[in-house]
């Protein structure tokens, strides 16, 4: 692949932001969408990113395209508008959380067009992303993955390649179920441990000395015992999201592994039917969030 000289952008979200102001900040022209948040539209548009106001403009005068959507049927939609702009020779790298199949069906499409695709989930936070130090997981054949890398590293401290188009989707989404298998582990300890009167911040010292050391507990568990419940800045709704997606995965191949996924999706799904979809994960710590039977 030539030097890139102008990548567009769709989803400039709290993940987003960060990855198109590092792309921004290596040299690389950006072009993003304008998004129904304005503020990082703007704050874009003064470190110099352009403007599109329709999807399909993204693409025009690019080498490719880079995206951070909130679910695999957003990817979907967007594909359906997009994909017949690419030309030979551009990119698309997808690090939404999304669904293998999703990856492989616009890969398919994709090289009709000479185009490649890899899909590229991210681990970390905003900050992280403001800051190039995510973790990205890529699917795509060895060939593609060589022409990205250079791409996916501006906005990336670790890459690991996992295989064909969708291998990164899948391997994002059990880093998921631990991940957030462990957020509602911790909430249900915590705030057993607050209804019985044990000490917190003893249970807390003793985790963070033995095997329950993370960085779950860390992001999510050290700012609640200080009265700050927005540690972990991952909202309800798309743990739910991601929790459904591994589920589907596991059902696939392991189905009698699948229960505790589901039961997991379930957990949320109930916080969600309550309204709270919005809020962070961290949230749950908070006694109104206690769900009774």
């Amino acid at each position: 692949m030539a030097k890139v000289r102008k990548i567009g952008f769709l989803g400039v979200g709290l993940m987003g932001f960060g990855m198109a102001k590092c792309l921004l900040e290596s040299g690389i022209e950006v072009k993003v969408l304008q998004h129904r948040n304005p503020e990082p539209i703007m704050k874009l548009k003064k470190m110099g990113a352009s403007l599109a106001t329709r999807p399909e403009d993204v693409l025009l005068d690019t080498d490719g395209l880079v995206s951070c959507l909130p679910n695999a049927e957003i990817v979907d939609k967007v594909a359906e508008v997009l994909v017949p702009e690419f030309k030979s020779g551009m990119f698309w790298i997808d690090t939404t959380t999304s669904k293998p199949e999703t990856s492989k069906g616009i890969a398919d499409r994709l090289r009709e067009n000479g185009a490649i695709f890899a899909d590229a989930p991210v681990t970390g936070g905003p900050i992280q992303a403001v800051e190039g130090e995510l973790a990205s997981l890529v699917g795509c054949t060895q060939e593609d993955y060589h022409l990205v890398v250079s791409i996916i590293g501006v906005y990336s401290k670790v890459m690991r390649y996992f295989g064909e188009v969708g291998s990164g989707n899948i391997a994002k989404l059990l880093n998921n179920l631990v991940s957030q298998g462990m957020t509602i582990l911790l909430a249900d300890a915590f705030l057993c441990a607050e209804q019985r009167g044990v000490d917190r911040q003893a249970l807390y010292d003793v985790m963070s000395a033995g095997a329950v050391r993370s960085g779950t507990l860390e992001k999510m568990v050290k700012p609640y015992l200080s009265g700050n419940y927005d540690g972990s800045r991952f909202t309800i709704e798309n743990s739910l999201k991601d929790l459904r997606y591994v589920t589907e995965i596991m059902n696939e191949k392991l189905p009698g592994h699948a229960g505790l996924s589901e039961y997991l999706a379930n957990r949320q799904a109930r916080q969600v039917e309550k309204g709270r979809g919005k809020s962070f994960v961290s949230n749950l710590l908070m006694q109104e969030y206690i769900l009774r039977s």
